[in-house]
């Protein structure tokens, strides 16, 4: 019976994408992804190339050249890293900064942004893009990390635009979306919560939101306007004005990643579009991880941050933690030799691996990881549990609900200790729970009506069919953030009942007086 229903299934998506590509039209589309994000852009290419397969035609603007060649795609180079280049940091301050501090200053972004947009609008590519005649059916960007201004090219070129999040849900775009109060029930990305459970953790959540709400709204965006203005002709709307008129936002997200989710029906989660068949693994660690009688770890920070960059003394704190454990580690680890350190034999140390490759491989038990959300899909999709050692930025927050789901443990790397790491990894190894609690998250991550990538081809081609689909919108998005928060309601209320108040109060105390008078006055007569 499972057979038959996998059966029909196949048959209604290869019918729906038959149908899609035989009544599709071909569309100019745009992305405007200049900064060099790797494991951000990684998500999302593969929406590009099909976008091409399709026959729309693809001006794909990156600091990534595509690594296979496909028909409609034109890629055009463009890299903004001025704010590398205005404060150098090599990657060790990196770490070192991410441990001292828990969350990005709230001008981090800004200053990001000051250095980068001038340059965006000084390049001959973004010159060539708004003055040579181009039509674009379609813009498709990234506005967050100080790239909020990248979205006047969807006022410019006169065409709907589609936003992309890498790393989940971010409440002060949803803002912008219609999203209903989003303080009230989605933290903060950077705070580590899996959602808001305590009345502490919401009045920091709403702190910190209405603090970065504020500065955006009255500081950071005025600020980025005044720069457009001096860069373009105009009159041209506000960034906030533009930012509301954004036709969808394709998010990452995914019940088993980051829970439920309540969004306006212009917000589409989308989740591991980006995932292929693991490739077959090379001989001699095909060999390594097959040997492994109590199984393989898997170690690795990503593509950010890289072993290199973290002290001896964390890397010591790794190896004798690893020399203990009776299982085999793969670390991804650049820049470590048997000279340099004391790698224990059941360590074996590339600098690079095929992820999803050893996550796939049956004999791996368990998953080292920095919480990045790419990481997490992917441990998540082959149902191998974690323990997770956050440094910045949504690596809290993934950590966080693959601790409340059950499925890993999280350590944040600026509280990690020998006996700290120790444990953590005893506990997910010797505790069957996570194992059976993400087996079971596996199955909801991929229980899906159609594939993320169909979905999200899906949502593009309807908003350029729709001419940017504006009728998802919900009536919140044009609601100024007071009204969002009730605050004019509340004030009316409030000035109301205070001058109820005072007029009660002043009853009251004239009342008091004429009782006192006629107390004072009757005493008299009696004397």
């Amino acid at each position: 019976m499972g057979g038959i229903v996998t059966s029909m299934r196949a048959l209604m998506l290869l019918a729906f994408a038959l149908a899609s590509i035989l009544s599709c039209s071909a569309y100019n589309i745009l992305v405007f992804l200049p900064t060099p994000n790797w494991s951000h852009y990684i998500q999302v290419e593969p929406i590009f190339l099909a976008l091409a397969r399709r026959g729309h035609n693809m001006t794909v603007v990156s600091p990534y050249a595509p690594k296979e060649e496909a028909p409609h795609f034109q890629h055009i180079l463009l890299t903004l890293d001025g704010h590398r280049k205005k404060t150098p940091i090599t990657p060790r301050q990196w770490v070192d900064w991410t441990v001292e501090n828990k969350v990005f200053p709230i001008d981090f972004w800004k200053n990001r942004a000051d250095a980068n947009i001038p340059l965006m609008l000084e390049s001959t590519v973004f010159q060539d893009l708004i003055h040579n005649d181009n039509k674009f059916d379609l813009v498709f960007m990234e506005p967050f990390f100080g790239q909020e201004a990248q979205i006047v090219l969807g006022h410019l070129l006169k065409a709907p635009v589609i936003v992309y999040s890498s790393f989940g849900h971010d409440p002060d775009i949803l803002r912008y979306m219609g999203a209903l109060n989003a303080v009230a029930y989605l933290e903060q990305w950077q705070l580590g919560y899996a959602g808001l459970t305590s009345l502490f953790e919401r009045m920091e959540n709403a702190l910190a939101q209405y603090k970065i709400m504020l500065y955006n709204e009255y500081w950071y965006y005025p600020h980025h306007d005044d720069l457009l203005a001096s860069y373009l002709p105009g009159p041209l709307p506000r960034i906030t004005d533009m930012l509301r008129n954004i036709s969808l936002f394709l998010l990452t997200g995914n019940l088993a990643v980051n829970g439920a989710k309540l969004y306006p029906p212009n917000v589409v989660e989308i989740s591991g579009q980006h995932f292929k068949e693991p490739e077959p693994l090379d001989k001699d660690l095909n060999t390594i991880i097959n040997n492994a009688k109590d199984g393989v770890i898997y170690f690795s920070f990503g593509s950010i941050l890289k072993a290199s960059a973290l002290r001896e003394e964390a890397i010591d704190m790794y190896m004798s933690v690893f020399k203990e454990l009776k299982q085999t580690i793969l670390w991804k680890a650049d820049s470590l030799n048997s000279s340099s350190y004391d790698i224990p034999k059941n360590v074996y140390t590339r600098d690079w691996f095929d992820q999803k490759s050893v996550l796939a491989h049956p004999n791996c038990v368990l998953f080292l990881t920095h919480g990045g959300v790419s990481s997490l899909m992917e441990a998540i999709h082959y149902a191998v549990p974690i323990v997770g050692m956050s440094f910045f930025g949504d690596q809290p927050s993934n950590l966080a609900h693959a601790e409340h789901y059950g499925y890993g443990l999280h350590v944040p790397f600026r509280d990690l200790t020998q006996d700290s790491l120790r444990s953590a990894i005893r506990a997910v190894l010797e505790d069957k729970r996570f194992k059976e609690n993400i087996s079971k998250a596996s199955k909801v991550f991929n229980d899906k009506p159609m594939s993320s990538l169909d979905t999200a081809i899906y949502w593009i081609e309807y908003v350029i069919r729709h001419e940017g689909a504006h009728h998802l919108k919900p009536l919140t998005v044009q609601m100024p953030w007071y009204q969002l928060f009730l605050l004019d309601v509340i004030g009316v209320y409030s000035a109301m009942f205070i001058i109820f108040s005072y007029f009660i109060m002043k009853i009251i105390v004239s009342l008091l007086k004429k009782c006192i008078l006629r107390t004072k006055s009757l005493k008299e007569k009696t004397i």
